[in-house]
């Protein structure tokens, strides 16, 4: 592909064999727009919301591919560059569609016994056992699809991926904002028959946790995006007055401004009092720090020097500022097995334990997406009180989809994962390689923190991380600078 200029001066793609320009400028500023809007109807948690965003996807989708029109066989060859993500997000989508269809008898009874046994002879025979939530969890698992797939399509340069990047910071800080002026006012008020106290930052969300999830998936890629700013510093000089200087350049560029909205968004985060959120955020933040350092010494003083910032003024300053004991508090209040003035581990995962039942009786292809909340009565003990979720995204998916899907998810995740770290550790270009550490990043904070809670099943975060992973992808395959000599 060759950047060339439209009439009006914006740029536009086309073959380089002199084929007509891909014009979706459009497309790409609708996925960004989308971006903001997810999370404002509680977190997309809502069935009219879903109506909303799976259509918006799937218009901005047909948007894309009609730009492609006239350029079918380039559209492919770039699809081919990511063939492996695709195959495993899309066979994860075939597996929902499939557990909504009618299915003969003998079908059931092979491939998940106890689904065929809990029917009890009544036809059609399927694999969900509440087809209705599964067919909505299809819808939405394929417009999760088709947002992958149209971060492939429309951000095909170091343009558009830095664009999308501060996109998903600005809808952040937007968040973030929201939250502590709710927060301050201790509102309190009742919205899609549900009633929200925000004696805690929550944003548009309706529970802290998913609040603290998104603000852990802004901050990632903000925190990779400063990285890949930092990285463009080319001055020289190890004395006293170069080190003034570039303090003084620092402070007085657009960076400092960047670092001003993730400082924002730590504050939001600390004033979740969300344990696994901060902790999950800070650990990914070490984590990758180190896998980073261990790939390449290339961006090492910036990488060092950046992890330095976030942890002395974020959590020193900022969070002895706005509360981080509390949060600390909570940490030291909290049992493995009650006692403690905090909920325990234990009592938090009361409905996961439980919900192991599920995963034994239907280990291959589970109970069928989005139906744990009634699967689940079966399994619960009758003193226990109910759950809809399983406060563990794991043993969740485990029971929705079956250790198949849970496999296929987890195939998906770690070649993004994988692919990710080649970037960091094969490219020079600063934004692939800040890109590639803050999808990282996103990775680690969401797999820790979904350990005892479930923001893999809001539509809002889950959207918001299928478009930081197709990022990781977008980096990896970004093209080299042809005049800077950038891999």
């Amino acid at each position: 592909m060759a950047i060339t200029k439209s009439k009006r001066g914006r740029a536009a793609y086309s073959d380089e064999g002199g084929a007509p320009p891909v014009r979706d400028a459009w497309v790409f500023w609708g996925l960004l727009a989308l971006l903001v809007w997810a999370p404002l109807p509680l977190g997309s948690n809502r069935t009219f919301a879903i109506g909303i965003l799976v259509p918006w996807v799937f218009a901005l989708l047909a948007g894309a591919l009609w730009a492609w029109r006239g350029q079918a066989d380039a559209a492919w060859q770039r699809l081919a560059l990511f063939k492996w993500p695709l195959m495993a997000l899309g066979a994860f989508v075939l597996l929902v569609w499939f557990q909504t269809l009618p299915l003969p008898s003998a079908w059931v009874q092979a491939l998940s016994p106890e689904a065929w046994r809990v029917q009890d002879g009544v036809a059609p025979f399927r694999l969900s056992l509440d087809v209705f939530q599964t067919r909505l969890y299809a819808a939405l698992s394929t417009g999760y699809f088709c947002a992958f797939l149209l971060v492939l399509l429309t951000v095909r340069d170091r343009a558009r991926l830095d664009q999308l990047a501060m996109g998903l910071v600005v809808a952040g800080v937007l968040q973030a904002v929201l939250a502590v002026v709710l927060f301050s006012a201790t509102a309190h008020y009742q919205i899609y028959f549900f009633e929200v106290l925000h004696d805690r930052t929550k944003g548009s969300f309706g529970y802290h946790n998913h609040f603290a999830g998104y603000m852990e998936l802004c901050l990632s890629i903000g925190v990779g995006l400063m990285l890949a700013r930092l990285g463009k510093d080319v001055s020289q000089g190890s004395g006293w007055k170069h080190v003034v200087g570039r303090i003084l350049a620092f402070v007085l560029s657009p960076k400092m401004r960047l670092r001003m909205l993730l400082v924002v968004m730590v504050i939001a985060l600390v004033l979740t009092r969300s344990r696994m959120g901060n902790a999950g955020f800070f650990a990914s933040l070490v984590i990758v720090g180190l896998i980073s350092l261990a790939l390449t010494r290339r961006s090492a003083p910036a990488m060092v020097t950046l992890v330095i910032s976030l942890i002395v003024v974020d959590v020193v300053v900022v969070g002895s500022w706005v509360g981080l004991e509390k949060v600390v508090n909570r940490v030291q209040e909290t049992t493995v097995s009650g006692g403690g003035s905090e909920e325990s581990i234990e009592q938090r995962q009361q409905a996961a334990m439980a919900a192991l039942g599920l995963v034994r009786d239907f280990p291959a292809f589970g109970t069928g997406g989005g139906s744990f909340y009634n699967s689940y009565m079966r399994y619960r003990a009758t003193d226990k009180l109910y759950f809809d979720h399983a406060h563990n995204d794991y043993v969740e998916l485990a029971a929705d989809y079956g250790l198949v899907g849970l496999g296929l998810l987890g195939a998906f995740v770690l070649a993004t994962f994988y692919a990710a770290a080649r970037t960091l550790a094969k490219r020079r270009s600063s934004l692939p390689r800040g890109i590639a550490f803050g999808v990282m990043m996103a990775i680690v904070s969401i797999a820790i923190h979904s350990w005892v809670d479930f923001n893999l099943q809001l539509p809002a975060n889950v959207l918001t991380l299928m478009v930081i992973m197709a990022m990781g992808w977008v980096a990896y395959n970004l093209p080299s600078g042809r005049h800077t000599g950038e891999q």
